[in-house]
């Protein structure tokens, strides 16, 4: 009776204190601290105690229910929480940790064996232990390390329902599976294990898959509300652009006709004054200079697309504007998440001064070129698998010599327009610090219809210097 007891806490304990420990795992909150592991324990501590008592008089169903309103009612305290997700993750974290001390069970089979362990007191403590090992090596899993998406972000569908539903009858299957069980493991138990496991992988598969479905399509919807959004934006900008400088029109068309009848009388009476003269000149020139400034309070830059980060953002204007007074036409376009490329790629202040190295030797490029079609394309953000930044210019193409020499010393064909051949010098210690890849594409030559090149910088962990010109044989090098 006392060894039964024994088994019951040490066996009840440890399922409680890992229902705990998961539960926190799958909502991203760590338990990383002394004082956090104190505070499972005692939960834990006060859950088995709650059970103990329990099992003596409620029968085992009544128990389960009990028990688990317990623990919600514990996490929703330390949490403080009130979404109706709360059950469905501490439903999942009992129902993984069934599962995995089911699994620790049938393996202790084996230590067991080989030393031969007649104490069920011990045959509890290694089943604990191997929980333990199996626990920590499911949270580093790198879909569950950070927590489960699914459950961290409420989706108005039924898939949380259906998760409940069958995360329920997991649960009630695998407590009762251990309910009554302090001896060795029987065909009936492995059994039952099999199908508990089927159960969860199927479960966990499908509505994995599902969640990232609707994800995917609320997503893209979200993408198409914004794009809609931003043309309707822009269409008001030109519907307002447009009365202005109709408004501006009316305003100058009596002043302007007045002006011509004062030229056509000045013409018929070639005797007047060279005051005169003078006079309607000067109002010529002041009417085109007021109607010029007026326009041009009307007329804004295209409004570029944010990082969200103020300081590239700033860069990027600060390029729109100088690509304006060079004539030139500047395009951006922003893909993805460009917080999580400086938090964990590159630096914010190495990467500001990438974006302002490139598009300035693309300014300098147009300038220095003969081609009437002058035009920049920069690209941040993710691209395929990779966050990369690219600039795609109409200017001249580089140097061969150029190309050679990038990275190894400061070096440029354009000293008189500005190049300093720093740029690529910083550029390559960037990425070589971030494992990085230069790529410099060139298709053809000096178009007037198409871009010339494209410098792309690639953070793919390769760190790699590409080129790919029909002028040459493709190079490739590693820059570190």
């Amino acid at each position: 009776m006392i060894n039964n007891l024994i088994n019951m806490i040490i066996k009840t304990f440890t399922i409680n204190f890992f229902s705990y420990y998961i539960f926190f795992v799958i909502i991203n909150k760590r338990i990383n601290t002394f004082t956090k592991y104190l505070l499972v324990i005692f939960l834990s501590i006060i859950t088995t105690a709650f059970y103990i008592c329990l099992n003596l008089f409620i029968d085992r169903i009544g128990v389960i229910i009990i028990i688990f309103l317990l623990q919600l009612f514990f996490l929703k305290i330390i949490v403080m929480n009130n979404r109706n997700t709360m059950v469905v993750e501490n439903l999942l974290a009992n129902a993984i940790e069934y599962s995995l001390f089911t699994l620790s069970s049938f393996i202790e089979i084996i230590p067991k064996s080989i030393f031969k362990v007649k104490y069920e007191q011990i045959d509890f403590i290694l089943i604990s232990l191997i929980n333990a090992f199996l626990v920590i090596k499911l949270s580093n899993i790198k879909r569950i390390k950070n927590g489960l998406s699914f459950l961290q972000e409420k989706l108005e569908n039924e898939y949380l329902d259906i998760i409940m539903i069958n995360i329920s009858a997991v649960v009630l299957l695998g407590y009762c599976l251990f309910g009554n069980y302090y001896g060795d493991v029987t065909e009936q138990i492995l059994l039952t294990f099999i199908v508990v496991s089927i159960i969860m992988i199927i479960m966990i598969q499908k509505t994995l898959t599902l969640y990232y479905k609707q994800k995917l399509l609320h997503q893209t919807i979200e993408d198409y509300k914004n794009e809609i959004s931003e043309k309707y934006k822009k269409i008001k900008e030109l519907s307002d652009e447009k009365y202005k400088i109709s408004k501006l029109n009316h305003e100058f068309y009596n002043r302007q006709k007045a002006l011509e009848k004062k030229v056509a009388d000045y013409v018929s009476n070639v005797s007047v004054e060279t005051a005169n003269e003078l006079a309607i000149t000067e109002q010529i020139a002041d009417l085109s200079k007021e109607y010029s400034d007026k326009l041009q309070n009307i007329k804004h830059p295209d409004k570029l697309p944010t990082a969200e980060i103020e300081e590239i953002d700033d860069m990027f204007k600060y390029m729109q504007s100088e690509c304006k007074k060079n004539n030139i036409e500047f395009k951006l376009q922003i893909n993805g998440n460009i917080h999580h490329m400086i938090n964990q790629i590159i630096p914010k202040d190495k990467l500001v001064t990438l974006i302002g190295d490139h598009l300035r030797d693309a300014i300098i490029a147009i300038n220095s070129s003969n081609n009437s079609f002058k035009s920049i394309i920069a690209i941040l953000g993710k691209a395929d698998e990779f966050y990369e930044f690219c600039v795609f210019d109409t200017g001249i193409e580089f140097e061969l010599e150029t190309l050679f020499a990038l990275g190894t010393k400061p070096i440029t064909t354009h000293k008189d327009t500005g190049g300093t051949g720093y740029g690529f010098v910083t550029t390559f210690e960037t990425l070589r610090e971030t494992k990085g890849s230069l790529v410099i594409e060139e298709k053809h030559k000096m178009s007037e219809n198409d871009y010339t090149k494209a410098v792309r910088i690639i953070f793919d962990g390769k760190a790699q210097y590409r080129i790919s010109s029909y002028r040459m044989k493709a190079q490739n090098k590693s820059i570190l």
